[in-house]
């Protein structure tokens, strides 16, 4: 048997983030949880070639104070919670700080971001440890742009898996996408793909009116909305409740059938 040491800690990286970022649909649903979590109300996605050279989404959040900018990609870094028991509380989509990180090593990462009253934004370029590798001054209105450009470039076997499936992970992609525009009903997200030859098409634009019939309307059509009940809380209990009901009378049929079953085996006897 081989010695047994330690994995050095460049391999431990590379290899946890390709356990956290599986897929073209994980990469976008991390960085519109980001978005979200900073509080925007708009997101837009836009992918290049499907994904495939670059991945960007911007938002209108409250942006990356500058004391932020080491931290934002050091694994386990988050302004989520302090400690395990915050997790009763935490009421955002991501809190364990390691999106970011993770995708460092799995593509070339850039920000772009404006905070509070700045009067210009800021773009850092992150290496694939999650250090610093630039920093400059950009125009940018509030809110934070991530762009991720080569995902899985690095990694031979999953970009080529990823190339050879990419109309099917595209299309989760945009399952997903649909997914959080009827979670957040309230937040405008758009996505749009650019071609390899530059031609721009929309993906999905949902409103952004925090009126869910508008946006199963958009998403999906008028008549898929009329195809739907509506369905209150009210609702739920009612179903809840004859659900216990029957489950009772269920118990107190099985207990009456296993009587009947005591009877004829002592009649029997």
């Amino acid at each position: 048997m081989a010695e047994i040491v330690a994995i050095d800690k460049g391999s431990v990286h590379r290899i946890c983030s390709g356990q956290v970022v599986l897929s073209l649909a994980v990469a976008v649903k991390e960085l519109v949880e980001n978005a979200i979590d900073a509080g925007a109300t708009s997101v837009d996605v836009k992918l290049k070639d499907s994904g495939l050279e670059r991945i960007e989404v911007t938002d209108n959040g409250e942006g990356i104070a500058p004391n932020n900018y080491e931290r934002l990609t050091m694994k386990h870094y988050t302004s989520k919670l302090t400690d395990f028991s915050d997790l009763t509380s935490v009421a955002t989509f991501g809190f364990r700080g390691e999106a970011l990180s993770s995708l460092c090593a799995l593509a070339t990462l850039t920000v772009q971001t404006c905070h509070g009253d700045e009067q210009h934004g800021t773009e850092v370029t992150y290496n694939h440890n999650g250090g610093i590798e630039s920093k400059g001054v950009c125009a940018h209105k509030r809110g934070t742009t991530v762009r991720l450009d080569g995902l899985f470039a690095g990694w031979p076997v999953r970009h080529r898996e990823m190339k050879r499936n990419l109309k099917k992970e595209f299309g989760k992609m945009v399952q997903l996408l649909q997914a959080y525009c009827l979670v957040r009903p309230d937040v405008r997200i758009a996505c749009v793909n650019v071609s390899p030859k530059g031609s721009k098409a929309k993906v999905l634009s949902s409103p952004g009116r925090n009126d869910l019939k508008s946006v199963i309307t958009v998403l999906f059509g008028g008549k898929q909305l009329q195809a739907l009940s509506p369905y209150a809380a009210a609702d739920a209990a009612t179903d809840a409740d004859a659900a216990t009901d029957a489950a009772g009378a269920a118990g107190s049929g099985a207990g009456a059938s296993a009587d009947g079953e005591g009877g004829a085996a002592a009649a029997a006897a």
